[in-house]
């Protein structure tokens, strides 16, 4: 019996990413970039407005 111990749980066998670990990248950077953009807009409203 063998007890896989390595840190990586979201790589396939063959070293590539899972879908669901690159779907959760994904969504994470556009929620950041939403959320900068919103942001800066926000800020240059409230200067300029």
């Amino acid at each position: 019996m063998k007890v896989d111990v390595s840190p990586h749980t979201d790589h396939d066998p063959d070293g590539q990413p899972s879908f669901g670990a690159m779907i959760r990248l994904v969504a994470v950077v556009v929620a950041v970039v939403i959320l900068v953009f919103f942001i800066i807009g926000y800020g240059f409203g409230r200067l300029f407005l």
